[in-house]
């Protein structure tokens, strides 16, 4: 990446860091929804703000933690977004990475404990939902079936979390899966299905209007293109920690189908997560076409930032913040691969 590039993503990032210790003084804070709070303690560490990451996760932890380790929003309610809701792993993940990256080992290590109800022994890997907890005296409100489907992106996302937390076991079956996942599709260079049975047959079938978390098709606009970046990332990360050259072939896959999506993503602020993976991608196999396509949509990320520091300027408050500050961490993480 260009030198001039670098620096505008530092600029870029830096303007939604001050929009975030803005909101911070201010008297509405983040919101009163956890969607508002989960990643900005990892933006704050990332751009050199440990204090105000600090003060973030006194925060979450005064006001979201709950007894079992986890998070949520209010008394049975993980969060208001609907999206967000459907994936009991992700946010509390986030808070996890976050808390061990400044050593507030208080909050991750319990946040860990929490999620590894999502472990899957067989196959190996993260599912959609928790199992049920077995010491618990009342059934848990979030808990899902002990077969609960396994899940690309909460694969990915609790298979980095491993590796934040020196699990390499289950960072390693986390990406057998998600090479499952590849071996899997019927049409691998035009759709990918995103949930796999604990029979280890893909989920094809579900209702229209829940396409968008199930299956990324390379031929439409509007797709999760968040999905394809997340396996990238995570998995060149785990051929970092092991020198194994197996997730670095898994992810190249992945990479090739993000290609094949360039055309219709590229242009899009969902392909954030793209960006990251992609480069990622590159500066682990020095491959030219994951770098194009990353700078390709940075390129985009900051031409479309708005001039307060964020993105998505029609969207709902809480919705904005999650998005800025997610953009932000990947144009940082980028411009530090270079």
């Amino acid at each position: 990446m260009h030198t001039e590039l670098v620096a505008r993503c530092g600029i870029a990032a830096g303007r939604t860091v001050e929009w975030i210790a803005a909101l911070m003084e201010s008297s509405d804070g983040l919101g009163d929804d956890l969607v508002g709070h989960y990643k900005a303690p990892y933006l704050m560490q990332l751009a050199g703000r440990p204090r105000q990451a600090r003060l973030l996760l006194d925060d979450i932890a005064a006001r979201f933690q709950q007894s079992n380790c986890d998070f949520l929003s209010g008394p049975h309610l993980r969060t208001a977004d609907p999206v967000l809701a459907g994936y009991p792993a992700y946010m509390t993940g986030w808070i996890a990475m976050a808390a061990h990256k400044v050593g507030r080992f208080d909050l991750s290590l319990p946040a860990w404990r929490f999620l590894q109800r999502f472990w899957s022994h067989d196959p190996p890997g993260f599912t959609l939902q928790p199992r049920p907890n077995p010491a618990a005296t009342e059934p848990d409100d979030d808990g899902g079936p002990a077969g609960a489907v396994l899940e690309l992106l909460t694969c990915a996302h609790l298979g980095l979390v491993s590796l934040y937390l020196g699990e390499l076991e289950r960072a390693r079956g986390a990406a057998s899966t998600l090479q499952r996942f590849l071996d899997l599709q019927p049409s691998p260079s035009s759709r990918f299905y995103l949930r796999m049975t604990p029979e280890e047959r893909l989920q094809t079938e579900f209702p229209a209007e829940a396409a968008g978390l199930h299956v990324v098709d390379a031929g439409q606009p509007g797709q999760a293109w968040f999905f394809l970046g997340y396996p990238m990332a995570f998995l060149c990360r785990l051929n970092q920690a092991t020198g194994e050259p197996v997730p670095l072939a898994t992810a190249r896959a992945y990479g090739v189908f993000a290609e094949a999506c360039a055309p219709r993503m590229v242009g899009e602020p969902l392909a954030h997560k793209v960006a990251w993976g992609c480069a990622e991608l590159a500066a682990a196999t020095g491959d030219t076409a994951p770098r194009s396509l990353s700078v390709a949509i940075v390129r985009q990320l900051l031409k479309d930032q708005n001039a307060d520091g964020t993105w998505l300027p029609e969207a709902p408050l809480s919705t904005r913040i999650d998005q800025s500050v997610e953009i932000a961490i990947w144009l940082l993480e980028v411009s530090a691969l270079g």
